[in-house]
Order: structure tokens, then C-alpha cells, then sequence
């Protein structure tokens, strides 16, 4: 909804990870946490993560040409709305980030991208895509606006009601100027804006295990069963407990890697590793936290008209998107063992 997006952009949200040079804020990330945590907590269906955090975090790590600027500029306004397309798996398996079969070659003065992308979010709403392809030197970034010929668009419904987009590129020709990065830039710039939305889209689900567990708690203060409220009962208090345990282990994982991103001096390995790290935990714990509120309320916990059934569904997005725990684990234990053998060889 761009009336709504507009709003953000007033109140200065849209701009607050932009360098003040190009019209932002140039705030951290527990600035941006704060705000992302907000709109989640509500399930806002505005993809602030995806746009403002992936998107806008990879054009500032990427380039410096005066397409990535104007990009950042007109984003931190609210004006372009850019979106990334990076994956093609049809499963769940996990793309490579430094690797991609989508082909971007030299065609005379210009550039020809031929290919495809799935999972991108968000899909029809956004003005441009920037598309990780294989160039002649490796990895290479390049921007592509939605209205660019070749390009079609097919959207696939989620389970929270947003949508996803399936992308497909028939030989798009672009501008040279499109070229944004390659090569060791250009996966360097894909992993640390994989890793910062990592962060981010956990301290959504943070925000939806406290929504859902405030949520849970009220309702056993207040539903009475045999005379008395059932939070009296043991057995539902031990599994209220249990919910509180794995909030409050998310929201010290999530605080710890918050800090490390916004550390100048942070290793990127340590910070991947990180990130990966606090997505499976925010993953396992969101999934959990959903399923156990359910039943804890009961069969008003599964009717449309109760807002718990929201959260879940948010949450069964949030917690596949880019990875789900058991793929963040792999990837965490891939970094920490190549992070040991280089130090024991």
C-alpha cells in the first residue's frame, strides 16, 4: 500500500540506514530493530525488511556509481521501492551466494540478463529488482526495473497473505550503467546484506513471540474452566513457562547480534556465523511459541476472527524466508568449522 509506505516515509523510517549525504539518517541497526519490531509486532504487511534492510543495505554495500546513489536517495524518500532476486531454487535447498545460473552478459554497449528468480519479496509492488547473475568475472549485480522489456512476473500467494514473485529474464537488455558490482565486490556486498536482513527478520519474529506469548498469558488469566481461571492449572503454567524460556533466549541472541552489526570492527565470518545463528533460534522459537499458543487457546486459537491466527501465519513466513533453522544450522556450522581450520590448520 503506497499511501501507507508514504506515511513511513514521513515519519523518516524509510531513510534511516541511508547515509545523511544521500537524504537519511544514517542511524544503526538497533535504531532500525526498533522500528521493525513496532510494525511486526502488529503484523504490518509493509515489507520494511525486505526493502529498507535487504534491498537498501545491498545498493550501499555494492556500488557507489550514480544509479546506486540516486536508488538510495529516492529510497530514503519513500519514492522507489527496490526489491532483491537472488534465488532459484525450486526446493528448499539454500543458493549459493556467490554463485547464480542466471546469466548477465556484455551485448555491444549494454548488457543482456537472461534467466530467472524465485521468492522475491516483495514481487509486483516494487519499482526495480537488483538480480544476482553470472558475468565474465563471476558474480555480478545488476539493477532491473520492473518495466523493463523481457521481464514478466508471475505472483504466488504466502501463507500470511503477502505475496512472492516469480521472475523470469527472456534476453533483458539494460543500460551498462545497470552493472552495479562483480566479482569479489559483488558477493562480498550479497553476504553482508544477507546477513544484516538475517538479524532483522529475527527481531521480527522476536516480535511476534512476544506478541503471541502477551496474547497466550491473557487468556489464561481470564478464561475460566471448573470454577477458576486455567492459568491456575500446573500443567499449562509448566508450558507457559516453557514459551517464556525461549523468548527470552531469542531476545538475548537477537540483542547480541544487533550490537555485532552495528561494530565497525566486527569479522564478517563472525558476523555470518552470527547470523545464521540467531535466525535458526528466532525460526525454531517463533514456530514453537505459534504452535503452543494455538493450543493453549484452544478452538478460538484456530478461527479466523482471533488475531493469534495472524501472528502464526506471519510467523510460518518469517521463519522459512531466507532459511529456516535446520538450514541456518548448516550454514552456521559450515562457517565455524571453516573458521577453525584456517586458525588450525
Amino acid at each position: 500500500e503506497r499511501r501507507f509506505w508514504n506515511a513511513l516515509a514521513e515519519q523518516g523510517w524509510t531513510g534511516l540506514l541511508v547515509p545523511g549525504s544521500l537524504g537519511g539518517y544514517e542511524q544503526g541497526f538497533a535504531e532500525m530493530a526498533e522500528v521493525a519490531a513496532a510494525l511486526a509486532a502488529q503484523v504490518a504487511p509493509e515489507p520494511v525488511v525486505p526493502v529498507l534492510v535487504f534491498a537498501g543495505r545491498l545498493l550501499a554495500h555494492a556500488s557507489t556509481t550514480d544509479l546506486a546513489t540516486r536508488l538510495l536517495t529516492e529510497l530514503a524518500e519513500g519514492r522507489t521501492m527496490p526489491a532483491v532476486a537472488w534465488q532459484e531454487q525450486v526446493t528448499g535447498a539454500q543458493d549459493p551466494l556467490d554463485q547464480a545460473a542466471t546469466r548477465l552478459e556484455r551485448a555491444g554497449d549494454g548488457l543482456l540478463l537472461s534467466g530467472g528468480k524465485r521468492h522475491v519479496r516483495p514481487g509486483a509492488g516494487a519499482d526495480g529488482y537488483i538480480v544476482s547473475a553470472n558475468g565474465a568475472n563471476g558474480l555480478a549485480l545488476a539493477w532491473v526495473p520492473a518495466n523493463a522489456s523481457g521481464l514478466t512476473l508471475s505472483s504466488q500467494p504466502l501463507a500470511d497473505g503477502s505475496y512472492a514473485a516469480q521472475l523470469n529474464f527472456n534476453s533483458v537488455r539494460l543500460p551498462a550503467g545497470h552493472l552495479l558490482a562483480e566479482g569479489p565486490a559483488a558477493v562480498a556486498a550479497l553476504a553482508r546484506a544477507y546477513d544484516e536482513t538475517l538479524v532483522l527478520s529475527s527481531v521480527e519474529l522476536l516480535a511476534l513471540v512476544r506478541s503471541m506469548l502477551a496474547m497466550t498469558l491473557d487468556y489464561l488469566r481470564t478464561r475460566v474452566q471448573f470454577g477458576k481461571p486455567i492459568g491456575s492449572f500446573q500443567s499449562l503454567q509448566h508450558r507457559a513457562v516453557d514459551l517464556l524460556i525461549q523468548q527470552e533466549l531469542t531476545a538475548s541472541v537477537v540483542s547480541q547480534a544487533v550490537a555485532l552489526l552495528d561494530d565497525p570492527q566486527a569479522d564478517a565470518t563472525a558476523r555470518s556465523a552470527m547470523a545464521s545463528r540467531v535466525k535458526a533460534r528466532a525460526s525454531d522459537a517463533g514456530l514453537q511459541v505459534a504452535r503452543e499458543a494455538v493450543q493453549l487457546h484452544g478452538a478460538i486459537g484456530v478461527t479466523d476472527e482471533y488475531d493469534l491466527g495472524l501472528y502464526l501465519q506471519r510467523a510460518l513466513v518469517l521463519a522459512a524466508w531466507l532459511g529456516n533453522g535446520t538450514l541456518q544450522r548448516r550454514r552456521y556450522a559450515d562457517l565455524t568449522r571453516n573458521a577453525t581450520e584456517q586458525e588450525h590448520p
